[in-house]
């Protein structure tokens, strides 16, 4: 009897699979026929769909703020500066540098004893230096990679594509001294200045520099660009480098030089000129008004001039791979510009517009509160505040 009782059992259970696989079949063939059906009469349904489908609004920024790790607190409200730094923000305040992560959250901290820190950014690294001190370091987003010391007070630094560092002093003999140092922090070239060295950019692949200095002449201040490698360096009789050329003075207080395509921007108080490849000039442009504020990035600088009587201002951008330069008068004043890619971000009393190079309007936003400033990374706009940092999505 028992037997026959499992005997029985097992052709139960067949007939319970061979049902369970019809019915999948059955199904499986259902869906197969639907989704050939949908595809020989897709003319017939699809236009009506994709007609929907456009009608849909796309999703529009909004001045809602992000939660979770924000916003990010600046204990007294101190003075502080952030940046984007390889998809993160490099935070320094007067006694640490912060790294977080896009959504806020600290990835690194270091304490420092900088009584001025001041904090440049490369593509991957951040170079902190104390200004008026002896002392600046290299840090990664994880970790300090070097912290080396000066003889003399450090008056500005400045950090290449590959972590080259410039490092520029006073001295009892010279205006300005500059020191540069590879990705290891050794020494690896030395310039002694009879002018004040202003600004220190690196090339494409930190095998040279272009030092430019500030002097007099005529009673005008004047700009100079002089360009080093250092790998072919060529002494005079005093042992002093000698430049590989020299542009001609230009009568402007330079603000920034930087490198664009194969042209050499340099942003002054009250002039922009571009040079070619062997330091001549090949145009310029005189403001026509007060510069309030500026940002180059690898194509485009973005300036915006203040017009006094209207309380209006004006954007400028110059393309110098073109010669471009449009002039974009605004109804309102701006205080902040920030250019990414070839969009230009614009920071007003309680708005922030992004901008075609062309000044014509993408998009706007509205704030709620007054910012003192802001910074851009990826789909976010991180607001900055007197003691906290924000951020909200901005495409």
């Amino acid at each position: 009897m028992a037997v026959t009782d499992i005997s029985m059992l097992r052709q139960r259970r067949k007939k319970k699979k061979a049902m369970k696989f019809v019915k999948k079949l059955v199904i499986v063939l259902i869906i197969a026929a639907a989704v050939l059906a949908a595809v020989l009469t897709k003319d017939l349904w699809y236009p009506k769909l994709d007609g929907i489908l456009t009608k849909i609004p796309a999703p529009e920024n909004t001045a809602e703020l992000a939660e979770g790790y924000f916003p990010l607190s600046i204990e007294g409200g101190a003075s502080y500066q952030l940046s984007a730094i390889d998809n993160c923000l490099a935070l320094v305040d007067d006694s640490h540098l912060f790294i977080h992560n896009t959504d806020g959250k600290m990835i690194f901290s270091a304490q420092h004893t900088y009584s001025n820190p001041i904090m440049t950014i490369g593509e991957k690294k951040i170079l902190l230096y104390d200004l008026g001190g002896k002392s600046f370091s290299l840090y990664s987003k994880y970790k300090n990679i070097y912290t080396k010391s000066t003889d003399e007070p450090i008056l500005i630094a400045r950090l290449g594509k590959k972590d080259t560092a410039a490092v520029v002093t006073k001295s009892e003999k010279y205006p300005s001294v500059l020191m540069v140092y590879d990705e290891n922090g050794k020494n690896i070239f030395n310039y002694r200045s009879v002018s004040r060295i202003i600004d220190v950019t690196f090339n494409s692949d930190s095998s040279g520099c272009y030092i430019t200095t500030i002097g007099v002449s005529g009673g005008f201040i004047v700009s100079r660009i002089l360009y080093y490698r250092f790998d072919r360096i060529d002494y005079s009789d005093l042992g002093d480098p000698v430049p590989i050329w020299q542009t001609e003075d230009i009568q402007t207080l330079a603000l920034s030089v930087r490198i664009m395509g194969d042209k050499i921007l340099l942003l002054g108080d009250t002039m922009c000129a571009y040079y070619d490849s062997s330091g001549q000039l090949a145009d310029s442009y005189e403001y026509k008004r007060r510069l309030v504020d500026y940002s180059i990035d690898d194509e485009i600088a973005a300036m915006i001039f203040v017009n006094e009587e209207r309380r209006t201002s004006e954007l400028v951008t110059v393309d110098c791979q073109s010669g471009m330069i449009s002039e974009k008068p605004l109804d309102h004043e701006v205080l902040n510009v920030q250019v990414s890619g070839n969009v230009v971000y614009i920071q007003s009393s309680g708005s922030i517009d992004s901008l075609t190079e062309m000044g014509e309007p993408i998009s706007s936003v509205h704030l709620d509160t007054d910012y003192d400033g802001f910074c851009r990374m990826g789909g976010y706009i991180y607001l900055l505040g007197y003691d906290e940092i924000n951020r909200i999505d901005f495409n």
